[in-house]
């Protein structure tokens, strides 16, 4: 593991990226750093990476990948420079940046690809719903509209929850 490392910061390999990346992008996102020790723009990034990860209590997972060490990864990916950050959500790349870039840049790219409160709403909403706990996932998907009026997930998982119980008119 890296320097400081934790549960919110990881070390990737050629091996273990299907698993580590794709597969558990599916539960929380994950932001991978293309990196390497003789990279200087990497010494500045990466900290700040990993400050931001610890800070986030578990809303993401920053995976660190060594080129040298896992050159099929890196060039699967297009590291053809670095450091390079790959924003990786329900298996899929969403948002990428190459370079060091100061912190207050950082927090933006991230900003950008964690969950809202909306989308942790409706998450647990759709879940409530799934468990048959009808009203508990309406009071959710409405406050994950509350939050967000046009957030899909809270209005397909509203209306079913209101189709269901027959109040059409509400529904649609």
């Amino acid at each position: 593991m890296a320097l400081g490392a934790s549960p919110s910061v990881i070390d990737v390999t050629d091996e273990s990226f299907e698993r580590d990346v794709l597969e558990r992008s599916k539960q929380v996102p994950v932001v991978v750093d293309f990196w390497a020790p003789w990279c200087g723009p990497c010494r500045t990034l990466g900290p700040i990476l990993e400050r931001a990860a610890h800070e986030s209590a578990g809303a993401f997972v920053l995976a660190k990948i060594n080129v040298d060490e896992n050159p099929q990864i890196a060039a699967a990916a297009g590291a053809r420079s670095i450091p390079l950050v790959i924003a990786f959500r329900d298996g899929q790349a969403r948002s990428s940046f190459v370079g060091a870039q100061p912190e207050s840049e950082v927090k933006r790219f991230l900003a950008a690809i964690l969950p809202t409160q909306a989308d942790q709403l409706a998450k647990e909403g759709g879940e409530l719903l799934l468990a048959g706990h009808e009203n508990a996932a309406e009071e959710r998907f409405r406050a994950a509209l509350a939050a967000d009026a046009r957030h899909p997930a809270a209005l397909v998982g509203l209306a079913r929850v209101l189709g269901e119980r027959g109040a059409t008119d509400e529904a649609l």
